[in-house]
């Protein structure tokens, strides 16, 4: 039984894809009465789908989503009716091809969906408001927002605040949403729409999106949306004026206190050795009662100290020159630099001009 069912399916297959679409409704027609045969006739029209018209594809968006619901396939489901009613618009298809009876059941079955399923069917940002200046932004943007079927809606911000409320038919309307100062430094920003129905407040659906902000420059613009600054490639602002130090008089100067400590201190302490040797060492050697032994030790002991007022005086010697300071007596001159300032302002007329060229452009994204 079921592999007559698989060659009555690839039969009715075949002539689906080979006839004109009349036919082929016909042939639906004749599937659809046959609730165990959804699946194959679900797969035939998924297969058949892509060379339909719009309006075909309208009608078999409907049919799919119908069968699903009879199989008790609800994700399925709501993926074929929010292909119909969102992007098909809930479109008027034509069913006549189908059993009265079952015809019906199909159309009782859109009602349901469109009663009880609010579809956003526009959801853009108004043509006047879509592009504007980044450095005179406005203080609204226009929403333009359209939906399937009347119900109240809340509008809120990024932050859960409520920008917008009312009442929404099928005809488009436009709100105004306030922008924050800082709205075009950030590149996206996050709304809620809440859609409640008028027949079923709890019955509330929530839709999230975002505007997207695309910041447009001249090429020659290098822009930073967030801090709002903009230079000119190959362009910086040039020193408009320069020092120069001219010294006017020099002098030498004495410096008493670096005398004292690196000069004097070690001429006083290399005379000090001289001094011990040339008085108390020579006169303990000349002294008949001193032994030889201590007249030799005392002979080695002169000579250190000796060399050691040798070394201090010469230590005094090298650190002399340095207690002499030249001091020179300078003042610092500025001269203007025309040609950097002219071109300063031109760089700074250019800028405001490339100011007023920064354009930013608003686009809605679904989440």
């Amino acid at each position: 039984m079921a592999m007559k069912k698989g060659l009555c399916f690839g039969s009715v297959f075949l002539m689906i894809l080979s006839v004109s679409a009349a036919e082929w409704q016909k042939e639906i027609a004749g599937f659809i009465a046959r609730e165990k045969e959804y699946p194959q006739l679900i797969e035939s029209l998924q297969k058949h789908f892509p060379g339909l018209t719009e309006g075909e594809k309208a009608a078999v968006s409907l049919i799919i989503g119908y069968c699903h619901s009879r199989l008790d396939n609800f994700q399925a489901e709501l993926v074929w009716m929010k292909k119909y009613l969102e992007e098909y618009k809930a479109a008027d298809v034509k069913l006549a091809f189908i059993p009265p009876g079952l015809r019906q059941r199909i159309l009782q079955f859109r009602r349901a969906w469109q009663k009880d399923f609010p579809v956003i069917w526009e959801l853009t940002i108004a043509a006047a408001d879509s592009e504007f200046s980044y450095f005179t932004p406005p203080g609204k943007v226009g929403l333009r927002l359209q939906v399937s079927t009347p119900c109240n809606f809340r509008l809120y911000g990024r932050e859960g605040e409520l920008l917008a409320q009312g009442m929404l038919d099928k005809e488009a309307h436009s709100l105004a949403i306030p922008i924050a100062a800082d709205f075009c430094k950030v590149a996206s920003h996050g709304f809620r729409l809440q859609l409640a129905l008028r027949h079923a407040p709890e019955k509330t659906i929530e839709k999230y999106f975002v505007i997207e902000l695309d910041y447009v420059s001249p090429e020659d613009v290098v822009f930073d949306p967030l801090t709002a600054q903009l230079k000119l490639k190959g362009r910086e602002l040039l020193p408009e004026s320069k020092s120069e130090t001219i010294i006017i008089s020099q002098r030498t100067r004495f410096d008493k206190k670096l005398f004292k400590k690196n000069v004097l201190k070690n001429i006083l302490i290399g005379a000090a050795f001289f001094v011990v040797r040339s008085t108390l060492l020579t006169s303990t050697m000349d002294n008949p009662e001193t032994s030889l032994f201590a007249k030799s030790a005392l002979f080695g002991t002169g000579k250190v100290f000796g060399l050691a007022g040798v070394g201090f005086s010469l230590l005094a010697a090298s650190r002399l020159p340095g207690v002499f300071k030249r001091e020179r007596v300078s003042e610092e001159k500025i001269h203007d630099l025309p040609e950097a300032r002219a071109a300063n302002e031109t760089l700074q007329r250019d800028l405001a001009l490339s100011r007023g060229k920064i354009r930013v452009k608003l686009s809605v994204k679904a989440i």
